[in-house]
């Protein structure tokens, strides 16, 4: 059975999430090491010198898709040998698993469906995307026209080839961080709003509106759950906490100084967007989602009229809006199935780890901090079933929990 896993799921059961990550690679060219000398690989930096080979290319993706086949080639037993186990409904039932949803942002959404980045993992102009026309296509086609006409790179094959039931384009959950929170909002809406002030009022003009704009934003008192700026938009490097809490000041900061067709615009897509991120879905809820996409799209359309660059129209994050709706129906509430979750585990598994380090050849240093942070946990949490430790409800060494 199928279910999304929220922050309160993972705290009150152990291991609900489990994540599989790949660390960065430094970009530094490769220094040779001394003959004598004894080297760990892991510290070795990243060789540059065929990144613009097209042969290299090919391999860094096909190599992407063989590794992770070859991480779960454990599970493929019982994906096709039935097996006897207990529901929770206390019934026994003879059960096959399957892959399920694939948390990703869109450029990694784009090397797993083996698309041509811009082009929608999901589905064609007139089709949907699916296993057998694609591997139909693939067939029958030489790889320019796969490229050029369907946005396929088919020189590459999926992981999900090598499983039974698996197909990469029904895999691919929603991302509410960075198509809806990162990218229509804070990277679409909220620059085409400086542009329409320039394209209307003129340099001058539209830089004291957005100064007005900004200390409105700056005004908004202390209160339960807003944030508050007290310099407005003006910080250098927005993080998704930072377009979160500005989505919920943004609009009345913005009513009055700007068209009423831009105010309906922003109204609509956070509605979406708070609609999108519920727990529970009903019928009612997808019918209001529908409802606001529609205006959203109705509205959005008053920024092209006015002569802002809006190329955003046609792009991956805007164009995911029109898959939340199967989606949902699909797989349930997407708020569990978002890349927030990686990101927080980013967070402990490479940055602080890093700080860690002495900063030089760190990868190695960060690859052993992990190690022995993941033994601290798991001897933690045998301890505490062993009853040799209380049981607490913040464990003392979170770092894949």
């Amino acid at each position: 059975m199928l279910g999304n896993h929220h922050n309160n799921v993972r705290r009150a059961h152990r291991g609900a999430v489990v994540l599989i990550a790949f660390l960065a690679i430094p970009k530094s060219k490769l220094s040779p090491p001394v003959v004598s000398q004894t080297v760990d690989v892991s510290c070795l930096p990243a060789n540059r010198e065929h990144d613009n080979s097209v042969a290299f290319r090919k391999f860094k993706r096909q190599l992407f898709h063989k590794s992770l086949s070859r991480i779960l080639d454990s599970f493929k037993p019982v994906m096709t040998t039935p097996e006897v186990i207990i529901w929770a409904d206390g019934e026994f039932r003879r059960t096959i698993y399957g892959l399920g949803t694939y948390i990703a942002d869109y450029p990694e959404q784009a090397l797993l469906a083996c698309i041509v980045q811009g082009w929608c993992p999901n589905n064609l102009p007139s089709i949907r995307r699916c296993y057998e026309h694609t591997e139909a296509l693939v067939e029958s086609l030489s790889l320019g026209i796969l490229w050029d006409e369907y946005g396929i790179v088919g020189d590459v094959v999926p992981f999900t080839n090598d499983f039974p039931r698996a197909d990469i384009h029904e895999m691919l959950s929603p991302d509410i961080l960075h198509q809806l929170i990162k990218g229509t909002f804070k990277d679409h809406l909220v620059e085409w709003v400086g542009g329409f002030l320039a394209v209307e009022h003129g340099k001058a003009h539209s830089e004291a509106i957005l100064a007005d704009i900004d200390r409105r934003i700056a005004a908004v008192p202390p209160f339960t759950g807003l944030r508050r700026f007290p310099e407005g938009r003006g910080f250098k490097q927005w993080t998704g906490d930072d377009s979160k809490a500005l989505m919920k000041v943004y609009l009345p900061a913005i009513d009055g100084l700007l068209p009423f067709e831009i105010v309906h615009a922003i109204r609509a897509f956070l509605e979406f967007c708070y609609l999108v991120r519920r727990n529970v879905h009903t019928p009612d809820s997808l019918d209001q989602l529908q409802k606001a996409l529609e205006d959203f799209h109705k509205y959005r359309v008053f920024f092209k009229e006015e002569g802002v660059d809006t190329s955003g129209f046609s792009l991956p994050r805007q164009h995911s809006l029109r898959h939340y709706l199967e989606s949902i129906w699909a797989y349930g509430a997407p708020n569990g199935l978002c890349s927030s979750i990686t990101e927080s585990k980013h967070i402990k598994a490479v940055k602080e780890p890093y700080r860690r380090s002495n900063r030089f050849q760190a990868l190695g240093q960060m690859l052993v901090t992990n190690q022995r942070l993941d033994k601290i946990s798991a001897s933690h949490a045998d301890f505490v079933e062993r009853g040799m430790l209380p049981k607490s409800p913040i464990s003392m060494y979170p770092l894949f929990y």
